[in-house]
């Protein structure tokens, strides 16, 4: 057959694949230079914590053994940490694996349907088409923030998902304590919730209201909670996220597991990180920090920078960002472009080291700022 692409299932050919932020070593090779920082894919600056550091040095050493198929160990420090039940936990290589995984388990292609809200985490809508199930985001408000009104609308029967990110990526936006409330009195009963809380470390320090979707797992088992060790962890090469919600749910999500998807290394530096408090105190504490540097200078250049509860900002540079992406890319920042989330004049900006964040306002003043 002469042409491939008729081999391929119609979901699968209108599917563009994710694209992950530059590389600093393949910018600093295309443009002959040195020093390139990358702000573009929310890592934690301040590295993963000393004691996963080590547990993975030692784990490598027994590297030549396949991991543990239940992660035992980690289910058994996450249990303690959540106070839940070890049959509760439900891992992935990121959280990203295990939101294709509950599409997988819960929803028929081409009839369930996956519910967000427009500018989500990009990986909802690609695992929804990646599945052929439809997918359907409704409006925000001009704040960008989730329109709650709109969401409860869209709760039909064919909805099966709802995915909420909280606080959101890419916009830094949060659900209040009451919009939470109000979309799950509303949620269908043929439908879960999935409560992406990537940041959750983030925002809990930042703001006391912040509302963790824990406290309503117990009365609602149609409620999923999505953790990561990729961000305030500092274990994003690692790739370990997981999934907390009702043992019976949770059964059927690992029905669809991959044999062995999270390493023995990533597994041990995980609980390892889990442990150190006081990494993620001053990884939290950084952030905020640096989320009010970002915020200012970008505002002292007339651009419009949104608040954050997370470890980024998003700043709408109010022309076609892919310019100034160049532009900051000679200097050796690279940042990320919003088109791919429709975002059409917006770039995402994490925060860095207090060094790599006077660097990013020092670039941004210098191409914007006339």
């Amino acid at each position: 057959m002469s042409d491939i692409s008729q081999l391929v299932p119609a979901n699968i050919r209108s599917l563009k694949p994710y694209q992950p932020g530059k590389p600093v070593e393949e910018l600093e090779r295309e443009l002959g230079i040195t020093g390139a920082i990358k702000i573009a894919s929310n890592e934690n600056p301040m590295g993963p914590s000393p004691k996963a550091v080590v547990a993975a040095a030692k784990a490598i050493e027994s590297a030549n053994y396949y991991p543990d198929g239940g992660a035992y160990r980690l289910r058994r420090a996450l249990s303690a940490f959540h106070d839940i039940s070890e049959d509760s936990f439900v891992f992935g290589a990121g959280c990203n694996e295990v939101v294709h995984m509950i599409i997988a388990a819960f929803c028929r292609p081409g009839k369930d349907a996956v519910l967000t809200h427009k500018y989500a985490f990009i990986s909802y809508r690609l695992a929804a088409l990646a599945h052929d199930v439809p997918f359907v985001e409704t409006d925000v408000t001009d704040d960008l923030r989730c329109d709650i009104d709109a969401l409860i609308a869209a709760m039909n029967a064919d909805i099966r998902v709802v995915f909420l990110a909280n606080p959101n990526n890419p916009t830094g936006a949060h659900l209040t304590r009451a919009e939470l409330e109000r979309v799950i009195e509303a949620l269908p009963p043929s439908a879960l919730l999935v409560m992406d809380e990537a940041y959750h470390e983030y925002a809990a320090f930042a703001d006391s209201e912040y509302p963790a979707s824990k406290s309503y797992r117990a009365a609602n088992p149609r409620i999923i909670t999505l953790r990561t060790f990729s961000k305030i962890y500092g274990l994003a090469g690692l790739r370990v996220g997981y999934g907390v919600g009702n043992p019976e749910v949770i059964d059927y999500v690992n029905r669809v597991r991959r044999p062995f998807n999270v390493t023995s290394i990533a597994q041990v530096a995980a609980e390892a990180a889990l442990a150190d408090t006081a990494h993620v105190q001053k990884s939290a504490a950084a952030a905020r920090e640096g989320i009010a540097v970002l915020r200012e200078a970008a505002q002292r250049i007339g651009l419009r920078a949104y608040p954050s509860l997370g470890n980024f900002v998003l700043v709408d540079v109010g022309r076609e960002p892919e310019p100034v992406y160049e532009a900051l890319l000679k200097k050796g920042v690279i940042v990320r472009p919003m088109k791919a989330w429709g975002l059409a004049t917006h770039l995402r900006i994490s925060v860095g080291t207090p060094e790599q964040t006077k660097r990013v306002t020092e670039a941004l003043s210098a191409v914007l700022g006339g």
